[in-house]
């Protein structure tokens, strides 16, 4: 049984002259700065295909040939995909979990405070150390603590003045671009037991 019928390259070559002779396959006289390479490229595909007319492989060869450069190439994607993932993925295969400031335990929130008053970035130590007041005041029922809430409804929560006096410093550094300063710090960490004290005695 024959699976296809050899072709004859000179007959197949004078057809194609002939095919190809029609002036609808002849470009303007206009220079193009692509010409070269692009007849060079033609003329080695040409080449290519005339050597692999003599061969005499049948069709379904070259479907399988096809077939499996196509699933060489998808595993070469997925390999190059998954090594990117391992990559990127944290160390020890662990998802990164919240960061300091975005921590919900008040007693990190405290430590990282004193680190970046250590390093002298106060206006840090000064945002960590009232998410923290808030997150101790939520916990002992004296607001009811949500990452959108906002000083205005604590004052009117706590009524207390010594929170007042906290929430400006705090909105005039994180919101109005004030700078920090030391007595700023000092103040809330002096404060912040007064306002938790004053709590529990609404």
């Amino acid at each position: 049984m024959r699976f296809c019928q050899t072709v004859d390259p000179a007959a197949a070559q004078r057809e194609a002259q002939r095919i190809l002779s029609d002036g609808r396959f002849h470009a303007s006289p206009a220079p193009r700065p692509f010409r070269g390479p692009v007849q060079w490229v033609g003329d080695r595909v040409s080449s290519l295909f005339d050597w692999l007319g003599r061969l005499p492989i049948p069709g379904f060869v070259w479907i399988a040939i096809a077939l499996a450069i196509l699933a060489v190439i998808i595993a070469r994607i997925i390999t190059v995909a998954r090594r990117r993932a391992v990559t990127h993925a944290p160390a020890g295969g662990r998802v990164r979990g919240p960061t300091e400031d975005e921590s919900e335990d008040p007693d990190l929130l405290e430590r990282a405070a004193d680190k970046a008053e250590r390093d002298g970035d106060l206006a840090r130590a000064l945002r960590l150390r009232f998410r923290a007041g808030l997150l101790r005041l939520g916990a002992r029922g004296a607001i009811d603590y949500r990452p959108s809430l906002t000083t205005s409804e604590v004052r009117r929560a706590l009524g207390s003045e010594t929170f007042n006096d906290l929430a400006r410093t705090f909105e005039n550094v994180a919101y109005g671009g004030g700078l920090a300063a030391s007595n700023d710090v000092d103040a809330a960490r002096r404060d912040w037991p007064r306002v938790l004290t004053e709590s529990k005695q609404l």
